[in-house]
Parts: structure tokens; sequence; C-alpha cells
């Protein structure tokens, strides 16, 4: 009983301190730290042969999947390949004659979705889309913090069969699967979630324009920013050419099973060809500017993930266990999935972390590997939690008060994603989607 009040307490310290701001790597330690003191066991011994060895496996089998998918981000930013995707789709809301206010609320998440879809990190979408949003909203004369909405199509797009974000690619190497396995449960998991996500931008920006809001005073700080524009438009790549490197990537490792770290790798170099104009005469400093984002977000992750390696070493963690094995059908695995996606705020730490557990819940269940990947996925949506540093990071980029940040964040990620879970478990319970 000491060992899962020394868990429960230990989580709680991770989720506080992350809350407040705190480094996500000293917050990890410490609260590994708490449930070690609690659990009878020496700090240095836990963090010795518990904590950094799990800290270290992650890096071990991960590090080059995150560092080629920063990697290949910033040089399609900074070749102007994701540039020209987004006004492309700018283009086509400024052409639109009616509703363009709501077109212009829309257009953002779908730059999220399509942008997060190829694995590009969304601290490297914000500041793609960002200048080209603040112009458009201003014209349109939209409420600035409703850009917030576009932050749960960072879930949305982790859904999709084929998608390149972390957590998709871990589930296909715990389940034994490929990155399109379960394609007919993410469909109606990503059909859902964004039904469900106009009907309520519809209803918020209505609500919103009814009270007469305005870009101003949401958009004032943004509007006085000075932001880097990037690139000028008769600089960036054609459109097809830029979409190249993200379809060689998605088709490369699920129709030709390529290994997704050398699909990543061939990502990059076509990305270097197809914007050699832009990238060549800054081609080291892009590489590294590439590379030096990785740090943070990796032993972050990392570091959350150790923390999973700490929980399933604790003697309170079988009761846990339990409880949730104890859980009817399908209750047991989707419960896990969302405690620990909450717990780690994160899509990619609770898959490697716990993935293998989820798994053999499902298996119980009579779910397939495939249709487990894929739930792995579904679940993932609790991790816009209030100690996301995403959350925090746009709140900072967007020069938004972090706690409308976090509204908007938390309301358009779980009542869609709630909804979603909740279809999804009717089909497979049903027998509308084949469990095998």
């Amino acid at each position: 009983m000491q060992s899962l009040i020394g868990i429960i307490g230990g989580l709680g310290i991770f989720v506080l301190l992350a809350y407040r701001g705190f480094n996500l790597v000293f917050s990890a330690v410490i609260s590994s730290c708490v449930m070690f003191l609690c659990s009878g066991i020496g700090i240095l011994e836990g963090l010795n042969g518990i904590y950094l060895p799990g800290l270290a496996s992650f890096l071990k089998n991960y590090f080059l999947i995150f560092f080629l998918s920063a990697l290949m981000g910033k040089l399609m930013s900074d070749g102007g390949n994701a540039k020209r995707i987004a006004l492309s789709l700018s283009d086509l809301i400024k052409k639109s004659k009616n509703h363009q206010q709501f077109f212009c609320v829309l257009m953002v998440p779908v730059f999220y979705f399509f942008l997060c879809y190829a694995g590009i990190s969304g601290f490297v979408v914000v500041f793609t889309v960002l200048p080209i949003a603040k112009n458009l909203y201003e014209e349109t004369d939209t409420p600035w913090y409703l850009y917030c909405c576009a932050g749960a199509q960072t879930i949305s797009a982790a859904y999709l069969a084929g998608s390149l974000q972390a957590g998709n690619v871990y589930a296909a190497d715990i389940c034994g699967t490929d990155l399109t396995a379960g394609w007919l449960l993410s469909i109606v998991a990503v059909a859902v979630f964004w039904a469900v996500s106009l009907g309520m931008l519809w209803v918020v920006l209505h609500r919103a324009l009814k009270r007469g809001e305005t870009f101003l005073p949401s958009g004032q700080g943004i509007a006085n920013a000075s932001l880097n524009e990037g690139l000028p438009e008769e600089k960036l790549p054609k459109l097809i050419p830029s979409l190249l490197p993200l379809a060689a990537v998605m088709g490369l490792s699920t129709v030709f099973q390529v290994h997704v770290v050398v699909a990543l790798a061939l990502g990059c170099l076509l990305s270097i060809i197809i914007g050699r104009k832009n990238l060549l005469p800054r081609l080291k400093e892009s590489l590294e500017g590439g590379i030096a984002s990785v740090y943070g977000p990796i032993l972050s992750v990392s570091a959350t993930y150790a923390i999973g390696e700490v929980l399933k070493s604790l003697e309170g963690f079988a009761y846990i266990e339990s409880t949730f094995q104890r859980l009817p059908g399908l209750l047991g695995a989707p419960l896990l999935g969302t405690a620990m996606a909450f717990i780690m705020a994160s899509v990619a730490a609770p898959v490697p972390a716990f993935g293998p557990q989820m798994l053999a819940h499902y298996t119980l269940a009579g779910i397939s590997a495939e249709n487990a990947h894929r739930m792995m996925m579904i679940t993932s949506f609790t991790s816009i939690a209030p100690h996301n540093a995403g959350i925090s990071n746009a709140a900072s980029v967007l020069r938004l008060p972090y706690g409308k940040c976090l509204k908007m964040y938390m309301l358009f990620t779980y009542v869609p994603g709630i909804i979603t879970l909740l279809v999804c478990l009717i089909c497979l319970k049903a027998g509308i989607i084949p469990v095998y």
C-alpha cells in the first residue's frame, strides 16, 4: 500500500511541477525519487538501476526517428516546402466568398493535420503557420484566440493510418504491424473526430461573433509582435514538388515496407534537393538548427518514458495492473492508455512504456494486433493535459494567456476525443469493424 501511495504522490508531483513550468527531465527525476523512497528503494539505486536504464533504452531505440523527423521538418521549413503547402491552403480560403471567418478558423486545423500527419513536430508547425494565419485572421477580423482550436488536430493526425507521428511508429514496433495497421478503424476515428470538431468550430465561432468579438483584443499581442515571415512567395518551390518528400516517406514506409528510419533519411535528402535554391546557401545552419531542435523534445519524451519504467518496477503497480485486468471486455486497455497519456502528457511516450500491457489487454479481449495498434493512438487524446509542454509553447508563441490557450486546447481535444473513443469501442464490440 505504501508503494501505491508513493506512485500516486510521485505522479501528482510530476504533473504539478510540469504544469508549473519546471523542466520535464527535472520533474520526472523528482517524481521517480519520491516513488523510490515510498517503495523502500534507495534513490541512487533506483536512478542508476531503473530510471537511467529506461531513459537510455528509449534513446537507443528511438533517437534516429526523432532525429530524422526533426531534421526533415527543419529542412522543409527552411526550404520553403512547408510554407508553400500552407500558402496553397490559405489561397483557397481567400477565394471563398461565403463564411470566410469559418474557413479562416478551419484553415489552421487543416494545416496542423496535414503537416503533423507527415511527422513534422507541432513545435515546428506553429512557426510555419503563424505568419500566414496572423494575416488571414486580421484580414477577416476573426477572434485570434480561436487559433488554439487547431491544437487538437495534432492528435487526429496520429489517428490516421500511415501517419509518421512518432507514436504511430512506436505502436507499429510494439504490435509487430506496419504504419497503416487498423486502417478501417482509423478512418472511422478521423471522420468522427473531424465531424465533432467542425460542429464545435461552427458553434464556438458563431457565439463569439454574436458577442461582437473581433481580432482584437485577443490578437493585440500578436499584432504588436515582429514575426519572421520566412521566405518570400516567389522563392518558394511549387506545390507538387513541396509535397514530394512527404509522399515519398509515406509511400516508402507503408507501401514498400521500407524501415521508417531509411524512409525519413531519403525524405531529408529529397527535401534538400527540392529546396536546394533556398537551402544550399544556408545548409549548414539548417542542419545545425534541425539537430539542435532534437535535444529538448527527445530528452523530455525519454524522461517521461523512464517514469513508465519506474512505475512497472514497483510493487504498487501490480495492484494498478490487476485493477485494469479486472475491468470487463474492452475497458481495461483504453483506460490504461488514456490514463498514461494524461500522466505523461505525451502521444509518444506511453506507447513504448505501456504498449506491451495494452496489447496484452486487447488480445485478451479478442482484438487483433492491427486494431490494438490503432486503439493505442485513439486513446492518446488525453495527452493534451495542463502539463503538456506544447500548450505552454503555443501560448508563448501566440501571445495569448496560458489559461485561455489551455481551455481551447482541452475543449477541442477532449470532447471529440471521448466521442471518437466511444464510437470506435462500439464499432469493435458490435462487430461493425471486424476485430480480426
